[in-house]
């Protein structure tokens, strides 16, 4: 389909609007890549698809895809032992469990939709996967102490080393013997280890290892040496539990990455089911039918040899980009007619009716229902525009040339 009659006739401004209606990024990213199919019975799927869309919204099917997220890229880095932060696995369980969801919803309406539970019941709902990121995280991306049992024993025994440390720390800073030492009852952190407030007019009443001063200089921050060895014993699990966490995200990582071409194969499809809806949502909204897409036909006995037997039927056809009160056009292309020759005054209408024509044959291969009361359109191979400003005799002769250079190379290009 030639680049610029998609600009020109501002195809992808409709994509663009199309794009807004999507609900994830790889569903938009399809309908701003949208091109017309050049394919009859392509362009009929697709006008099917999304009438069976339509008919699930008016039916309150639960179509929703919230939740679903673009993990491709992720889980493809993932084959390469690229660790998955928690946040992108629960990405990932979400995707799976939306798709699992739309199958299961459309493949038990199959009689009523049945080609998009045909596209629906190619996703690979992945069920270990699932239950495995599941088992590991909770609802906030945590990883469950239930993880692994290594990491269960880890956390037990971690809380009694916090408890045993906040316990003599508090002893401490309670202490009548220690309060006119310190700036404050406070239990603080530096460095990764938990510290006191000790005025620094005071250094060395309470024996510990200095970690950090305030700004002013008045309060050194101590580790009292009582302490030490409970610190020492609470950062040492923790770092066993950092440890043991890092294992078992990198478990689950390569469960992702084993599931990689599955997962890459669910979220295209999830997509591809966000730009049908996306398409039965603008439909909606612009209050659009679903053309009759039709083959070029044979010449008849009687008509004229030379038509090529396309078909361009518009009643009430609107320009989608139009907003206010928008008047109507009607188009018919009848047996002996292929070519149309537009006259009138300025501002009289005739460069949007043209576009108007052009760009629902456009919208029509893309699948895209068209703001008209009726349609009938052939599927054609090529669609050709060369739309520029009302000629006059100041033109100058490089803009005519351009013009010009164009209406030959369409008549070139055209079959």
């Amino acid at each position: 389909m030639n680049q610029k009659t998609i600009h020109v006739l501002e195809l992808h401004k409709i994509l663009e609007r199309l794009a807004s209606f999507t609900t994830f990024s790889a569903g938009a990213d399809l309908a701003r890549e949208l091109l017309p199919t050049g394919s009859l019975d392509e362009a009929r799927q697709w006008q099917q698809e999304t009438s069976e869309a339509r008919i699930m919204f008016e039916n309150k099917v639960n179509t929703s895809l919230g939740g679903a997220r673009d993990v491709r890229d992720v889980v493809m880095t993932a084959t390469r032992g690229i660790l998955i932060e928690p946040s992108v696995l629960l990405d990932i369980r979400h995707t799976l469990r939306r798709a699992t969801t739309i199958k299961r919803t459309i493949g038990r309406m199959k009689g009523q939709y049945p080609l998009l539970a045909e596209v629906a019941n190619e996703v690979e709902e992945c069920t270990q996967v699932q239950m495995e990121i599941e088992r590991v995280l909770d609802d906030n991306a945590d990883i469950r102490d239930t993880a692994s049992p290594q990491l269960a024993i880890i956390r037990r025994d971690l809380k009694i080393a916090f408890d045993r440390l906040q316990t003599k720390l508090q002893r401490i800073i309670s202490s009548s013997s220690n309060q006119p030492y310190l700036q404050e009852q406070l239990i603080t952190t530096r460095n990764g280890r938990y510290v006191i407030p000790l005025k620094a007019d005071h250094k060395g009443k309470i024996a510990g290892v200095v970690h950090d001063s305030s700004s002013s200089g008045a309060t050194l921050f101590i580790e009292p040496l009582d302490t030490v060895e409970l610190n020492n014993k609470w950062r040492e699990l923790q770092l066993e539990e950092e440890k043991e966490i890092r294992r078992i995200l990198a478990a689950l990582t390569e469960l992702c990455g084993n599931y990689s071409d599955q997962i890459v194969r669910t979220v295209e499809v999830l997509a591809y089911l966000d730009l049908v809806f996306a398409k039965a949502r603008y439909a909606e909204i612009q209050k659009a039918v679903e053309p009759k897409l039709v083959a070029f036909r044979e010449p008849k006995a009687g008509e004229n040899p030379n038509h090529p037997g396309s078909t361009i039927s518009l009643t009430a056809a609107r320009h989608p980009l139009l907003t206010g009160n928008v008047v109507p056009i009607d188009v018919d292309f009848d047996e002996n007619t292929w070519v149309l020759v537009v006259t009138g005054p300025n501002t009289g209408g005739k460069t949007v009716s043209l576009k108007t024509v052009g760009l629902l044959c456009l919208m029509a291969q893309c699948g895209l229902q068209i703001p008209a009361e009726q349609a009938k359109l052939s599927v054609f191979e090529g669609v050709f525009a060369d739309i520029g400003d009302e000629q006059s005799i100041e033109q100058s002769l490089s803009t005519f040339s351009s013009h010009m250079t164009n209406t030959i190379q369409i008549l070139l290009d055209c079959n």
